[in-house]
């Protein structure tokens, strides 16, 4: 899913010298970076974003049981592709391939993968994604802040367009750099606003008196599901700056499990709190008073200052293709477009849950399902049949499931009594 710039350094390789019996020997001096913790917690910040909000709505969407089984059932394979993606760059590694510091972006990953092609695929799948992203969030913002002013989301999305505007012309990312402890504090602060709201005022029921089968429903859930657990590319880049890379697939394992059994509280509970009246927009299950207006505003601010964050990488690559990157006007009408195409798609779509389950199967979904397992079975040596089969599965399964998904999901937009709904 769409996350904060992180802003990690890792020094490059060092070399000294050492005398031993009058000669002089050259040895590598230990690279600096992230420790095993450090990782952990940047992986988690990476992963877990806006997109947990929308997890209660896609157990409406589909029942308790169903919803549980899902979830599980993208844990295991998304932890599994970032796994892999994570394998594909020590591959190359190994090889040799990339600067002498060992640094592999998931774009440079793309490159030497599918050449040309293969950084077209991965420019795309990340623009469309950071847009999406920045979409979910004016769609969210929009709806929350119409329901504290009393008036209509393109009204606030309209009023909001001189400081979205004001925001994308920063130029400089590092300004950004607290933002991301806003956005997390403002993430828990809505958490726990929402659980004890829950335990205190709609206790859950038994399990039994839930639904627990709703097969329609299919669809939204594998585009939020993919949304909420998407950070191939943040995870890459985590890895780079760890002192002890060979650590980091020990970390994803341990992140994810944290993870998921995060997603399944919230999504599940959220859902036994509310049952089949669970808002798309969480907060609209819980009243209005003075707190709850509070942290609606606190949540939206941060995901304010999110915004131009998520946007950045989306300008940048429009400004290299465009060649303008040295053209300060041109720099400024590309990002300014930007923001007015976002603020149309919110506009157009003004629906949390139909917007990030949209960018999950489409966006998400390519690089999640098609590309990762493409990669490893390109770089790394030794493959059997049956992992070759497990991987063009996931890429042939999660292909089809992410064009179904975002095609059911903009058909039932504008037919939602059609018997795929």
């Amino acid at each position: 899913m769409p996350s904060a710039d992180y802003a990690m350094t890792m020094t490059h390789n060092n070399y000294g010298t050492s005398s031993n019996g009058g000669e002089k020997t050259v040895k590598p001096m230990e690279r600096k970076g992230t420790g095993w913790w450090d990782s952990f917690s940047t992986v988690i910040k990476g992963v877990v974003g806006s997109g947990i909000l929308a997890l209660p709505v896609a157990f409406k969407e589909t029942g308790l049981a169903l919803g549980s089984v899902c979830l599980l059932l993208l844990a295991v394979v998304s932890l599994y592709s970032h796994r892999i993606i994570i394998l594909s760059v020590q591959a190359l590694r190994k090889k040799g391939m990339g600067p002498a510091d060992g640094r592999i972006e998931f774009q440079d990953l793309s490159k030497y993968s599918l050449g040309k092609v293969g950084e077209g695929i991965a420019a795309f799948a990340a623009i469309s994604t950071q847009l999406g992203g920045c979409t979910a969030f004016l769609v969210f913002i929009g709806e929350n802040m119409a329901e504290v002013a009393g008036t209509k989301c393109i009204t606030v999305l309209m009023a909001l367009m001189p400081v979205l505007i004001a925001l994308a012309l920063i130029r400089d990312a590092k300004l950004f750099g607290p933002t991301s402890h806003i956005g997390n504090a403002a993430l828990v602060l809505a958490i726990s606003t929402v659980f004890w709201f829950g335990f205190s005022e709609s206790p859950p029921r038994s399990v039994g008196s839930y639904e627990q089968f709703k097969f329609s429903g299919l669809p939204i859930f594998f585009g939020i599901g993919v949304y909420t657990f998407s950070a191939h590319c943040e995870v890459v880049s985590i890895e780079q700056v760890m002192t002890k890379r060979e650590d980091f697939l020990s970390v994803l394992n341990s992140a994810f499990w944290v993870i998921t059994i995060l997603y399944f509280a919230f999504g599940a509970l959220c859902y036994m709190f509310f049952a089949e009246n669970t808002s798309e927009i969480i907060f609209d299950n819980l009243g209005n008073s003075p707190f709850l207006v509070f942290v609606k505003i606190c949540i939206s601010v941060a995901l304010l200052l999110q915004y131009p964050i998520v946007l950045l990488p989306a300008s940048v690559t429009f400004e290299d293709i465009l060649n303008v990157t040295d053209k300060f006007m041109w720099m400024s009408v590309v990002r300014v477009l930007l923001v007015i195409f976002t603020v149309l798609l919110a506009v157009l779509i003004p629906s949390f849950e139909v917007v990030t389950s949209l960018v999950g199967a489409f966006s998400n979904g390519i690089v999640a399902f098609v590309l990762p397992p493409l990669f490893y079975m390109l770089h790394v040596d030794g493959l059997g049949p049956v992992e070759k089969a497990v991987n063009w599965t996931i890429i042939i399964g999660g292909g089809l499931l992410s064009l179904y998904s975002s095609f059911a999901v903009i058909w039932c937009l504008y037919s939602p009594d059609s018997m795929i709904c």
